[in-house]
């Protein structure tokens, strides 16, 4: 199989690219509706994916004033 990641977080295209509040926004609207299943399934296979663009914070969770956290809460 084909490797889907080349495991070098630190310069990721998806993660550091802006357009990549959008998929913070689907992830932290998965896992209000769905809980921790979510958090579990996006750890395993890319857990910077749950970190916030915006303020940095991991595990879908948003700092006080955070304008991503604010649209997720939609």
């Amino acid at each position: 199989m084909e490797k889907l990641c080349d495991s070098n977080c630190n310069e990721c295209e998806i993660i550091m690219n802006s357009n990549s509040r959008m998929v913070t926004k689907i992830l932290n609207r998965l896992y209000k509706k769905f809980g921790d299943g979510v958090l579990e399934i996006v750890n395993e296979e890319c857990p910077n994916l749950s970190v916030c663009l915006t303020c940095r914070i991991d595990d879908f969770c948003h700092s006080e004033g955070c304008e991503l956290g604010k649209l997720t809460e939609e």
